[in-house]
Formats: C-alpha cells, structure tokens, sequence
C-alpha cells in the first residue's frame, strides 16, 4: 500500500473518524460498571450505530450509490426476515418488545440493522463472500447473546441455543444483499486498512466483550479467535489484490525504433 498524501489522509481521517468515536463509546459502555447507564442501552447503542452508518456509506459511496445501499438492504433485510419468522424456515424465532415498534413480526429497526452491519463487512474486504462471510461471523457472536432478551428461539439449536440453520439464513440473506447491490450498481467490493480495523474492533466491542460481560467465557474465546483469524485472512487477501492490480496497471516500455542520427532510447508507451 502506498503511502497517503497529507489531504488524502486528512480524508481518510474525516471519513473514519465517526466510526472510530463510535467504537471509543462502545468500548466505554463495555466497562460492567457503566454498562446499565441509559446512554449505553441497547436501543441508543443500535441507533447510533445506524447514525454513523448512513455518515459513513453516504460521504464513501456517494448520495445516489448509498441511497440504493440503503434501499436494497431494507427490503431484502425486512423480507428475509418476514420470510424466516413466518415459515420458522432457519427455526422459530420471534423478537421481544424490547425492539418496538413493529412492522408486522418484524421490529422497524432490524432492517437498518442489516443494512449498517453488512455495509461495515462489505467495505472490510475485496470480495463479496468474504463480506457474507464476515456477516456470519457477527452473529455467531451475537445471537447466543440477544437470544436472551432482545429475540428468542422457541426450540433451542446447537450452537449455544442458536440454531446452525439460522446462521446459513444469514450467509443467503448477506450473499442476496451483495449480489442484488453488484447488479444494480455494479461496484466491486474494495476494502481498506481503516474499514479492516473497524470490523475486528467492532466485533470485539460489540461481540466478544459482552460475551465475556455476560460470562460466555467460551463463546468469548471462540469469536476472539474466529474474528483475529478472518481479520488475518481478510487483510492477507487485500494485500494480495492490491499488489496484483498494482502490477496490472504499471506502465509499459518500449523500445523507441532508432532513427538515423539519434541515440536509442526507452519511449514509454
């Protein structure tokens, strides 16, 4: 990666600068002594999440591209969910009160949730299933949590009360989300060094660490190593597409046809 010039880091810090104040609050409201403040409740928390979301997809892709972002995760997230609640398709499941108001069995919020985490995945790597992936990985920290207050599996699974079928639901749901995305703006995933740090930061606060509040010491363990590890591997592979598109677009030389009375020479082509 090549260095950033002073006014492209001064946009990199304009751009992620919001998202990195958001991970400072989470971390605070982490702290078991602060954490049944009203400013660090759940509904605050997923709300200003959201806020910064929309900042940050709307000044990075731009007001017409982050509209359709926006759109297309609401609707898809809103029927995916309809879908699995309804048919109990994943395993039945339905949300608590916690979460209103209601749009049908669906809270209004879930959706906007789906559209501000898989946005953050998507712009961690340089490849859509990686995202999807990364999707996966979130909830697997997640669900055996909120399963305890905000949504509840009316038959506990196997993977501490989740069911293993709802997390395919999320690799369908995320992989729909993306594809529908790239066919109708055509935009290939690109990550970055910032938006790398953001997930594996994110993840930590907002999973593992209240794993480890709630005393899932296991589970705690378990999302450390899977988030490290994705993050390794998702980093890995941006350097790899980076030094493949660098040594794609390096410039040509040809050797300039000599004419009578000049010296032979390099002529860029």
């Amino acid at each position: 990666m090549g260095g950033l010039s002073v006014k492209g880091a001064n946009k990199s810090w304009l751009l992620w600068g919001v998202p990195f104040a958001y991970i400072v609050y989470s971390f605070v409201g982490d702290v078991p002594s602060l954490t049944n403040y009203a400013i660090f409740s759940i509904n605050l928390s997923s709300l200003f999440f959201v806020v910064v979301y929309l900042y940050h997809s709307f000044r990075n892709l731009g007001v017409k591209t982050g509209a359709k972002y926006l759109l297309i995760t609401t609707v898809l997230g809103y029927s995916f969910e309809y879908l699995f609640i309804t048919t109990g398709l994943i395993g039945k499941y339905s949300y608590s009160n916690v979460l209103a108001p209601f749009l049908g069995p669906v809270p209004i919020f879930i959706p906007l949730e789906w559209a501000a985490l898989s946005y953050f995945c998507m712009v961690a790597t340089d490849n859509y299933v990686f995202s999807a992936g990364l999707m996966v990985l979130l909830d697997m920290s997640f669900d055996p949590k909120f399963s305890q207050s905000l949504w509840h599996w009316a038959t506990p699974g196997q993977y501490y009360g989740v069911p293993v079928t709802n997390f395919v639901g999320w690799f369908v749901t995320s992989l729909t989300i993306y594809g529908v995305f790239y066919l109708v703006t055509r935009r290939k995933a690109r990550s970055s060094r910032e938006a790398i740090v953001f997930y594996l930061l994110l993840a930590i606060s907002d999973g593992a660490l209240l794993d480890l509040n709630l005393k899932m010491y296991s589970l705690d363990a378990i999302s450390i190593v899977l988030f490290c590890s994705a993050t390794l591997l998702v980093y890995m592979y941006s350097r790899r597409i980076q030094r493949m598109s660098s040594s794609t677009i390096a410039p040509k030389s040809t050797i300039s046809p000599v004419q009578d009375g000049q010296t032979p020479g390099i002529k860029p082509s």
